[in-house]
């Protein structure tokens, strides 16, 4: 006997304005809690200069015919990131964990380029400065606020401002965030 099954819509979340993402079909409602949707951000937004960035959604809840996501994080794609690495620079890489001013927390990950071979001193200084950036940023901003300014690339302007200041900087790209733990509900 054949199984049936039934369409699902997917909406974004309210701070990418509730669009519908995509469509998927399921069994039941219960076996799509937990999928994990990943879209373009410049087939989302139009914005076709983003194009190497793609937004992780995840399904939290579905009622009726629609599945409700929430966003998760962003990542880049790997040809983006071989494309900032050029010969005779350094590559410097930022992992960090962050709590935003709402409380939720998150991992970020940066990467950037000074454009040339430099000692470790140098590259210890200005990973220091941004995790500096980072983490203010995080405090001073909610989670949406945050992503936006992620997302929009605000955040990797000032980090290349600050840290050309140590030593003339090249691309600068936050090429993950990761959603670790969401602020407690009540």
């Amino acid at each position: 006997m054949p199984v049936k099954k039934q369409w699902y819509e997917i909406i974004a979340p309210k701070m990418f304005g509730e669009k519908v993402l995509d469509e998927t079909l399921a069994v039941e409602p219960k076996h799509l809690i937990g999928r994990k949707i990943y879209v373009n951000l410049a087939d989302f937004t139009n914005d076709y200069s983003k194009f190497y960035v793609k937004l992780i959604f995840q399904i939290d809840r579905v009622e009726g015919t629609k599945a409700y996501t929430k966003f998760v994080g962003h990542d880049t794609m790997r040809e983006r990131v071989y494309r900032l690495v050029q010969r005779r620079g350094r590559r410097v890489d930022c992992v960090q964990d962050v709590r935003t001013k709402d409380g939720v927390n998150l991992r970020v990950k940066t990467i950037f380029m000074l454009i040339r071979r430099v000692g470790t001193s140098m590259k210890k200084d200005a990973r220091k400065k941004t995790y500096e950036i980072v983490e203010n940023a995080a405090k001073e901003n909610t989670f949406e606020e945050l992503m936006k300014l992620i997302l929009g690339a605000g955040l990797q302007q000032k980090i290349r401002k600050e840290c050309s200041k140590i030593y003339p900087t090249g691309s600068v790209e936050i090429r993950k965030t990761e959603l670790l733990r969401e602020k407690k509900k009540g």
